[in-house]
């Protein structure tokens, strides 16, 4: 087959073009699953004013910086506390489990902006933290081991 070197370019480029169409198919079934949607549970802009725990502790803004009452934690420990409140992502939980409404932990969030104050409760299963937020009636699912990085073990020690 004899071809000048405009045919065989054509064939070059078309080859490369349908080499490419194949990789894109075979990424997106390989790689395309029908995976739980994530979610933060603030918007990725929100800015959080304060944070109250069962009403027993509050935690400020104050600048840029956080301040807890009573100073159960502080420094770098509430730092990395607030910013996991505002970048966790979970699964949204469409058939939550039957749980004891009264065993939820309180959490109340004020965010910049909102009138509001965001309600979740925060419920922790054998396997899962479920946290439910009563504005949006919105179910999302963590593991387990976000938990004590949500809530730290000093602010629960009496």
């Amino acid at each position: 087959m004899k071809l000048s070197r405009t045919g065989w370019n054509n064939v070059i480029i078309f080859s490369v073009m349908i080499f490419i169409i194949v990789i894109n198919i075979t990424n997106k079934k390989l790689f395309s699953s029908d995976d739980k949607q994530q979610l933060t549970i603030f918007a990725k802009h929100a800015v959080i004013l304060s944070l109250s725990i069962e009403q027993q502790i509050s935690v400020d803004r104050v600048g840029r910086n956080w301040q807890a009452t009573p100073a159960k934690i502080s420094g770098q420990a509430l730092e990395q506390m607030m910013l996991t409140w505002h970048e966790i992502e979970g699964d949204i939980v469409t058939q939550p489990p039957e749980l004891d409404r009264q065993m939820a932990l309180v959490v109340s969030i004020e965010l910049a902006g909102d009138e509001q104050t965001n309600v979740l409760n925060l419920f922790i299963t054998n396997t899962e933290l479920l946290v439910f937020n009563n504005q949006e009636k919105r179910w999302l699912a963590f593991p387990l081991a976000i938990f004590s990085q949500l809530i730290p073990t000093e602010i629960l020690a009496s």
